[in-house]
């Protein structure tokens, strides 16, 4: 599904509806994902970084995933959970005006952002525990 994105303005926190391919049945996957990608490569680059939202009952929540809430503001109808083990890198041209659905903000945001330091291993916990590794490995 590729769509002229020329006018669309991508920013970190919004929420589009994309098309993800295709499910083992060939069914087609349209999900709304969630943008994390900074502003910047935002504006300057052809890809968009996202997390996939999947409807609440549907997905076990882990520590590192985040309820987005159904509202006017993120333009969901139920709530969703970011599962931030899937996170991935889509073509910009995937992104249209027509699909966005809203945003998140505030305290959300800082969830996020709290769910990507611990996914991708960036978080103090997971430097402790690397550390302690480390010093164990040396007391051998």
């Amino acid at each position: 599904m590729r769509r002229d994105q020329t006018k669309v303005s991508i920013r970190r926190g919004d929420i589009f509806l994309i098309n993800l391919g295709c499910d083992p049945q060939g069914q087609t996957i349209n999900r709304p994902v969630l943008v994390i990608q900074n502003d910047i490569g935002n504006r300057l680059c052809n890809t968009v970084i996202v997390v996939p939202l999947i409807p609440e009952y549907e997905v076990k929540k882990l520590f590192f995933s985040v309820t987005i809430k159904a509202s006017l503001e993120t333009g969901l109808q139920e709530n969703h959970v970011a599962i931030f083990s899937q996170i991935r890198t889509v073509d910009k041209s995937w992104f249209s005006n027509d699909r966005y659905l809203g945003r998140i903000t505030g305290n959300t945001i800082r969830q996020v952002d709290r769910a990507i330091e611990i996914s991708l291993g960036l978080s103090t916990l997971q430097k402790l525990e690397t550390r302690l590794k480390k010093t164990n490995k040396v007391a051998r």
